[in-house]
């Protein structure tokens, strides 16, 4: 060993540095002699590269004394074999076992260091040794080879001699090795009696009852060849006190043959368990050893696993192992090596198999109990760090220990998950508890059923009773749903979209302005299929304006269809039952698809960025009512009830929201609002406060008189503004407690008494059902009181019949939520937007909403139910989502703010007024308790411009014309910017639109909507309008003052236009704008007119983006027979579609599309026609006539290239064609133009190809096996 150097351990911590050295220099060091590859990319991080070990600078050999842990050094587990030289000592392991070696010195061969801020300065890995030659003689049992090893030493102080005590010795099998622990004790010897706590270990071993086994012979003897023994018999052997040092080496012996002599035989006590006799080591017992380690396999051997590491999550709690298997170390008394590193081959003795049950996803779990042992076979050649496992304590470890593994892994999902989502909201402490609980365990326990939670009894107990290793089952505790960050659940849809595609959900094309258009796909996924809980907050996205559940991770576009004007954006909600929309263009098939499965523990415990998400549209629909607020997991303390002072009472303005829209700023410097028209009821509602249910029995019952008939009935009774008697009966009938308290609240809001008899025509008690933050009901007795003509409030500065809600982006949902026709209420302060201002005309008055005014929906009835049914009981939050449904979106008065009950007799003064704020404008008629268009366009009327523009300002121009209401289905949504035509497009098929500037834009969208059995089309910018979420084809919408245009059933939305979804069709209907289009599944067997020119484009077309054609070769026309299997016919292409049934845009035919492009370039014209009427591909003859009339023969060259490309495309290739049915007249054309090329029109239907996709067969394949396994 000449030129190698030698070091100490000093010296290893003095070069500060991780790495790997050797006696012989060469390439980094690898710890076996088939080194397996980091982690892959498959379930590993694929950001994250790990680096070897550095090579040792030259070549070395590092000497010490491999000794048993002494405590003397700072190691957290306090069970690591150490090295030393003579003045410093460092945790060690070493890979193989010769027990010869404790106590020696030795030289380190090959070695990994690990820098190690938790330990002496570091880890020696040993991966190669050998003795000096001063050592080599060691001492045996004479021939038998037999190593004895005294288990106590004699420089360690021992507990008091038993040496009157019978001895005994057993020869076996060890099983299994429990972790290191520590009981107290007291000691009596002659003088005194002390307390000392005793370290310890128990080991189980699997002995021999044969004659020979318990007889007084030698040890030799027992091991002999003529031995046969039969280790049936388990026993526990107590290694306490000196000897608990030899914990590592007895975990390395598992599943050796072992004799242990001089062993005592004494009744160990184990707490509340009992008591049980066992051997326990004494002063005198030794540990015999073959040198030939001799394993036995055998049934009563419990199981083992051998895996690499890829990685280690929650502090060495998680191991992702390959294969998809997951050791769990949960177990707070485990201390495994501390060469567990990722990269290292690790052997895993006596641990649980289990298969959990969740629906989410499909792996293998390896639960450590107090039997498991863990054994580093082949070390990490990568720089990685060591495993050091936290000895602190916490209330939620001590809870996820009683759990079953694989709900121990479920909750450790929701530590790493829950850290991830609410970091930077909530504390640390919040999250995860200390001496309390946190969120994620209240969490846990809400889900679980108090069964669950499974007794432990500690170390010994667990270890000595513990007879369920191995087990593949275990306690089923329902299905576990798992709660994700946002990213992975989007990530997660996204896939399970692309993978649920099957051929049969290509939709065909849709027909608009000369060119086809290809629609969306869209699918619904269920809760319950997905098997995620949503968690996180309700907030709006500053940049698209839309509702969305947040966390810290990302966002998802939500729809609620009960939700109130107003909520807590602090709150975290729990939804469990919902529905997925996800929407995208056929081509996103296998485009984004991750690699990664986003729901995998190794997705879910490490944070990092999934792959590029597809095109596609997603969003969650569920109803609050269902939603669980969980704040009071967090905030314990706090009041379920809301404290809504701002609504429980006072004084109200009625307002009804009459049209909204977005007015067209032309200035960029200008702040960007948005506006309502809103028309201001003569009427006012005084609420007397939260009634409880105080007098909720009495209101309730005097509130159900009152007239029905007359409120049904469609023909509203005319009433006397100037009147101000009560309808007969009614205030005799209605209770008195409500009169009285709701006449004591008028009067002290209004400040003056007699403003009851001057001011009011109208005055009726009420009972106001009101709805909080967290669907907390609570009632209020009210009272509601309409003005007479001309008369005036004194708290009011001035007043208005029509008013400009502005809203800012601060406000934008609120903007969002108001219904068009809504009722909604707004308080009245002396400060109030509405109370300061001046008396307006007809033009109406500018009214800001900022952040601190609240609009709360208004919903009316004349009927009064036993319960607060009408707000809480819906039956939109009992809906059960299946895979073919509508969801309906549409407000009613189930998810108003607040809910009036009246009296019958005056529902009709109300419809009375609302009608005459309706006057001049398109909505439909008022109905107090169903304001919802019915299908069809409603009656239009003319629109000014200069209408609003004087009270706005003059940087807002309105477009003049018709506006229009309608409502119906929605069909199709395309851009102008997609599609494929057979045409240059030209500007009359676009008709008014290029006199708004509209086709100068490719952000413009053309929408087909199905209105009473017919289609209208209505043409809207993406840029200039916002369309709610959700909207797309599928769903049934009212589109409010959209503008006509000249063409017939065309329309344009404009500034004024505004878009309320009713519902949404959770899949796609399987029908076509065009019933001539037809879908087929064929290929090309004959070629019958082929015509090839240069590409030449005279005409302007929009800025449409079409496919791109090959080079500069043209096809103008083409004629291809194809075959479906049951028939054939004539498909006549150009452009795209011919190029790509010829496999020209295949660019692996580079050299092809040279020469074709060569062969047009030098005759201009090229025409190919087939001089046989068959279908047999291998049975074509061709003639060929160029542009200067010559015709080519098979001597040129040219020919056989174009008839080469005809063959090519008869060669068996599957194709996917939508094509149309020819009329007559475009037949008619073709013969003639056939005529005149001295060509026969095939005897066969005709149709003209619109699009074609080819098909890949075997992913196809692939894909229907999928699915069928999945049924």
């Amino acid at each position: 060993m000449e030129n190698v150097k030698t070091i100490t351990v000093s010296d290893l911590l003095r070069y500060g540095h991780p790495h790997t050295g050797s006696s012989t220099p060469g390439p980094s060091i690898i710890s076996d002699q088939n080194p397996q590859s980091p982690p892959g990319p498959s379930t590993s991080d694929p950001y994250r590269v790990l680096k070897p070990l550095p090579q040792f600078d030259y070549p070395a050999i590092v000497v010490g004394t491999l000794r048993l842990p002494t405590l003397t050094i700072k190691c957290p587990h306090n069970n690591c074999l150490e090295f030393s030289d003579d003045s410093v000592a460092v945790c060690c392991d070493f890979t193989g076992l010769d027990v010869r070696i404790i106590g020696k010195k030795i030289h380190v061969l090959t070695w990994n260091f690990i820098i190690s801020d938790h330990l002496s300065g570091g880890l020696l890995e040993i991966v190669k040794w050998d003795l000096p030659d001063s050592s080599r003689g060691l001492s045996r049992c004479s021939s038998l080879m037999i190593d004895s090893f005294p288990l106590v030493s004699n420089l360690i102080e021992s507990v008091p001699s038993t040496s009157k005590s019978k001895s005994y010795q057993i020869h076996g099998i060890i099983g299994a090795v429990s972790p290191v622990f520590v009981v107290p004790c007291s000691v009596n010897d002659s003088s005194s009696s002390k307390s000392m706590n005793l370290r310890g270990f128990h080991v189980r071993i699997i002995t021999c009852e044969c004659q020979l086994c318990r007889s007084t012979e030698a040890v030799g003897v027992l091991y002999g060849k003529s031995a046969r023994h039969s280790f049936t018999e388990p026993v526990f052997v107590y290694f306490c006190g000196p000897s608990w040092c030899w914990h590592p080496v007895m975990t390395k012996l598992i599943g050796n043959v072992v004799t242990i002599s001089g062993l005592r035989m004494k009744l160990v006590f184990m707490g509340k368990g009992g008591s049980e006799l066992m051997f326990v080591t004494a002063e005198n017992s030794v540990l015999h050893l073959p040198q030939l380690l001799k394993k036995v396999k055998r049934k009563d051997v419990y199981g083992s696993y051998k895996g690499t590491v890829k990685n280690v999550y929650m502090q060495g709690m998680v191991v992702e192992l390959d294969n998809e298997a997951w050791l769990l170390l949960t177990n707070q008394s485990l201390m495994p090596p501390h060469g567990l590193r990722i990269g290292a081959d690790i052997l895993i003795k006596n641990v649980h198999f289990v298969v959990p049950k969740f629906s989410w996803a499909k792996f293998l779990v390896l639960g450590a109990c107090t039997r498991t042992s863990i054994i580093v076979k082949s070390f990490s050649p990568l720089k990685t760090r060591c495993l050091i496992m936290s000895q602190s304590k916490s209330q939620l470890g001590n809870f996820i220990e009683t759990l079953a593994f694989s709900t121990r892994l479920w909750v450790l999902l929701l530590v790493s998950c829950f850290q991830r989502k609410f970091s930077g909201i909530l504390s640390t402490k919040k999250i995860l508890g200390s001496t309390h609980k946190g969120l994620v365990q209240m969490f846990a326990n809400s889900h679980l059923p108090s069964s669950v939670i499974q007794a432990q009894h500690g170390v010994v107990m667990e270890f000595n009773k513990n007879e369920s290793c191995c087990s593949t089952t275990e306690p089923y505790h329902g299905n576990l749903k798992l709660v994700v960050p946002i990213s992975n659940f989007i990530n997660h849809c996204e896939n399970f979209w692309i993978k649920e595609l099957l051929p049969s959900d290509n939709i065909l094309p849709v027909s608009c302005g000369g060119k086809y258009y290809q629609q969306s796909i869209r699918k619904a996924f269920q809760s319950e299929d997905l098997g995620i809980i949503l968690v996180g907050t309700l907030k709006i996205s500053l940049s698209s304006g839309r509702l969305q559940l947040v966390d810290m991770t990302d966002s998802i576009d939500v729809v609620i269809p009960d939700l109130p004007s107003f909520w807590d954006p602090n709150s975290i909600f729990e939804v469990i039952d919902y529905c997925v929309i996800v929407e995208g263009m056929p081509e996103s098939v296998h485009s984004g698809l991750s690699t990664i499965d986003p729901l995998l523990p190794g997705s879910l415990f490490r944070a990092f960025p999934l792959a590029r998400k597809p095109n596609l549209k997603i969003f969650v629909y569920f109803h609050l009512c269902n939603a669980t607020c969980r704040n009071r997991l967090i905030y314990p303390s706090v009041d379920s009830r809301d404290e809504l002072n701002e609504i429980s009472s006072g004084k109200f303005h009625l307002i009804r929201i009459r049209r909204k829209f977005h007015p067209p700023c032309h200035s960029k410097k200008l702040v960007r609002s948005v506006f309502a028209e809103a028309g201001v009821l003569p009427w006012y509602l005084f609420l007397a406060g939260k009634d409880g249910s105080a007098h909720q029995g009495n209101v309730l019952r005097g509130c159900t008189v009152g007239n029905h008939a007359d409120h049904s009935s469609s023909k509203r009774q005319k009433t006397d503004s100037g009147s101000s008697q009560l309808s007969p009966g009614f205030e005799d009938n209605f209770c008195s407690a409500c009169l009285e308290k709701g006449t004591s609240s008028l009067r002290e809001t209004c400040g003056d008494p007699s403003c009851l008899r001057t001011s009011f025509s109208h005055e009726s008690p009420c009972l106001a059902t009101i709805r909080g933050v967290n669907n907390f009901i609570y009632t209020s007795a009210g009272t509601l009181c309409r003005m007479k003509a001309n008369a005036r409030v004194k708290a009011c500065k001035g007043s208005a019949k029509k008013i400009f809600l502005e809203f800012t982006s601060e406000s934008d949902l609120k903007y969002q939520l108001l219904q068009i026709d809504g009722f909604y209420l707004m308080k009245h302060h002396i400060e109030g937007p509405l109370c300061n201002i001046k008396d307006a005309d007809e033009i109406g008055v500018k009214v800001p909403m900022t952040s601190g005014t609240y609009l709360r929906r208004l919903s009316f009835s004349s009927e009064v139910l036993a319960s607060d049914k009408s707000l809480h009981d819906s039956s939109l939050c009992n809906e059960v989502f299946t895979k073919d449904q509508v969801l309906d979106i549409a407000s009613d008065c189930s998810v108003s703010d607040v809910h009036l009950h009246v009296p019958s007799s005056l529902t009709g003064v109300l419809e009375m007024d609302a009608e005459e704020l309706g006057n001049g404008h398109n909505a439909p008629g008022a109905n107090l308790e169903n304001s919802s268009l019915s299908s069809g366009i409603e009656t239009t009327m003319d629109a000014n411009p200069d209408e609003n523009s004087g009270l706005l300002g003059p940087s807002f121009l309105f477009p003049a014309g018709k506006f229009s209401s309608l409502r119906g289905d929605i069909i199709a949504v395309h851009g102008f910017d997609q599609g494929f035509s057979d045409m240059c497009s030209s500007r009359e098929d676009y008709g008014d639109l290029y006199r708004y500037g509209f086709c100068d834009r490719t952000k413009n969208c053309c929408i087909h909507v199905s209105v009473a059995d017919q289609t209208v089309k209505i043409f809207g910018s993406v840029d200039q309008h916002h369309f709610p979420t959700g909207f797309g084809s599928g769903i049934n919408a009212t589109f409010h003052r959209i503008l006509e245009l000249q063409v017939p059933s065309e329309f344009m939305l404009t500034s004024e236009s505004s878009v309320e979804i009713n519902s949404i069709r959770t899949v796609n209907e399987a029908h076509s704008l065009d019933c001539n289009l037809n879908q087929f599944r064929c290929r090309v067997v004959a070629v019958h007119v082929l015509v090839l020119e240069k590409s030449n484009r005279k005409c302007d077309n929009i800025k449409s983006n079409t496919y791109t054609r090959p080079h500069s070769v043209d096809i103008p026309l083409a004629c291809f027979i194809l075959d479906d299997g049951s028939s054939s016919w004539c498909c006549w292409a150009n452009a795209e579609r011919a190029a790509t049934l010829l496999r020209l845009q295949n660019t692996a035919r580079t050299s092809t599309m040279y020469h074709l492009q060569r062969i047009v370039e030098e005759h201009d014209r090229i025409t190919v026609k087939s001089a046989r009427s068959t279908s047999d591909p291998f049975d074509q003859d061709f003639t060929v006539t160029v542009g200067s009339g010559r015709a080519l023969t098979g001597l040129d060259e040219d020919f056989d290239v174009l008839v080469s490309i005809i063959f090519n495309a008869c060669v068996n290739t599957s194709w996917t064609v939508v094509a149309e049915v020819m009329d007559s007249n475009a037949v008619n054309s073709l013969r003639e133009h056939l005529a005149e090329m001295q060509m026969p029109m095939p005897p066969m239907a005709n149709l003209r190809a619109l699009e074609v996709c080819y098909v890949d067969q075997l992913s196809e394949a692939r894909d229907m096996i999928q699915q069928l396994a999945k049924r």
